[in-house]
């Protein structure tokens, strides 16, 4: 790996990149514990075997409580998302993309996807498609920006 690489992983870019990554893994695992909250408080399980082991012996349930399915979708719509992001940006530090880009591409996503997992939880609209868009929009320019970066 070239110098200029290292180096550039050392920079704001860089610092920025490990701090958005820190907080959609603890967004994402936020979602996950309302979902183990809202059946634990419930008592009401989809599997079986957890029907039994948590809530007594209870006949296991055909759907989830609101608040647990709507977690649930907000985390299968991250893993949609989030991994593809932060792959190309990763791939965007690694091609030497400017600091001050990086940083706004990865505030951007991340903001919009915190706000998209809070407004998913309320059942808000528009406010929900707003923030996935905007997610979107920051993925599309940073992979139009990471091609132009490699691209001859």
């Amino acid at each position: 790996m070239p110098v200029e690489t290292l180096n550039h992983l050392q920079g704001p870019a860089f610092s920025c990149w490990s701090v958005c990554a820190v907080v959609l893994f603890v967004k994402m695992f936020a979602l996950s514990l309302i979902q183990a909250g809202g059946r634990t408080l419930s008592g009401k399980f989809p599997r079986p075997e957890d029907a039994r082991a948590f809530a007594r012996g209870a006949d296991p349930i055909d759907k989830d409580i609101p608040i647990v399915e709507r977690a649930t979708w907000a985390w299968r719509n991250d893993l949609e998302n989030i991994p593809i992001f932060l792959f190309l940006s990763l791939a965007f530090l690694l091609a030497g993309g400017p600091d001050d880009r990086a940083v706004i591409y990865f505030s951007v996503f991340t903001t919009a996807r915190v706000l998209h997992s809070i407004v998913y939880l309320l059942g808000k609209q528009p406010h929900r498609f707003l923030c996935y868009n905007l997610g979107v929009v920051a993925t599309f320019v940073l992979a139009g920006h990471l091609l132009a970066l490699v691209l001859p």
